[in-house]
C-alpha cells in the first residue's frame, strides 16, 4: 500500500463526510459557477459567495471531496471580464480518475467584436514513491478558453496532449499561454474548461488567467498615421 495514501486516509475520509465550502446561491456578484465532473459524472455544481477584493473584482473560495478524491479552489472574477486563480486536486483513491473542471462567469457590459484575448495556465503534478502520470488525450487541450459557452479556438487551446509522468517520487510541471489574440463578441459569459486524467496517489494543481477586452479602435488609427507620416525625428 502506498505510504502517501496511508498518511492521508484519515484526513481525506473526514472530508468525504462533509463537503468543503460548497455553497448554494448567493449574494456575491457576479455569480461565478464552478462545475466538477469526476469520471464523467457531475459531483459539484458550486455557486460560491463572492467577496469584493477592493479592486473591482470578487474573490471566490471553495472545494469538495468524493471518497478519497478532493478538490479546492481560490478564484478571482471580474465582470470586465476576467477569471484567474488556482485549483488543487488530490487523488488518494485506488484508481486513476478522469477530471473535468468548468468555470463560468457572467459579464457586464458585453464586449463587442473584435475582442482581444489573453490567457495562460501553469500546471504541476507531484507523484508518490510509486510514480504517477497526469495526462490529456492526444488532440484534447488541458485548458480551453470559452466565450458564451463555446470554445474559442484559434490558438487559445493550451497544452493539448499534455503528458507529465514520473517513475518515482517527485514533481513535474508545464505551462502555456497566449497574448492579445483576436476573439469574437462576448455577450453573456466567459469561462475556462480544464480536462485531464490523474493516476492513484498523486496530487496536482494549476493556476490560470483568462482576460477579454474590447479591441482598441484607436490603435488602428494610430497605426495608419504612423505608416503615412513615418517616425518623427527630434530636432538637433
Amino acid at each position: 500500500m502506498r505510504s502517501l495514501k496511508v498518511r492521508s486516509l484519515v484526513a481525506i475520509a473526514a472530508m468525504a463526510v462533509i463537503s468543503v465550502a460548497t455553497s448554494s446561491a448567493h449574494a456575491g456578484f457576479p455569480a461565478l459557477n464552478v462545475q466538477w465532473k469526476l469520471d464523467g459524472s457531475t459531483v459539484l455544481n458550486d455557486l460560491p459567495t463572492g467577496f469584493p477584493n477592493g479592486m473591482g473584482g470578487y474573490r471566490y473560495v471553495g472545494g469538495h471531496s468524493v471518497g478519497f478524491v478532493s478538490m479546492s479552489y481560490s478564484l478571482l472574477g471580474n465582470p470586465d471580464p476576467m477569471i484567474s486563480g488556482n485549483f488543487t486536486l488530490e487523488n488518494f483513491s485506488l484508481a486513476a480518475v478522469e477530471v473535468e473542471l468548468l468555470v463560468t462567469l457572467p459579464i457586464t457590459p458585453s464586449v463587442s467584436a473584435p475582442s482581444i484575448l489573453t490567457g495562460s495556465v501553469a500546471v504541476g503534478m507531484t507523484a508518490d514513491e510509486d510514480g504517477g502520470t497526469l495526462t490529456v488525450l492526444p488532440g484534447i487541450a488541458f485548458w480551453q478558453a470559452l466565450i458564451d459557452g463555446t470554445a474559442v479556438g484559434g490558438g487559445t487551446d493550451l497544452l493539448s496532449g499534455l503528458l507529465l509522468t514520473r517513475p518515482g517520487l517527485g514533481s513535474l510541471n508545464s505551462s502555456g499561454g497566449f497574448v492579445q489574440l483576436p476573439g469574437p463578441e462576448a455577450v453573456g459569459e466567459i469561462g475556462i474548461l480544464v480536462t485531464f486524467s490523474l493516476t492513484a496517489g498523486e496530487q496536482m494543481s494549476f493556476t490560470s488567467v483568462f482576460n477579454v477586452v474590447p479591441a482598441p479602435g484607436g490603435l488602428v488609427l494610430f497605426a495608419l498615421v504612423t505608416v503615412v507620416l513615418g517616425p518623427r525625428r527630434r530636432g538637433r
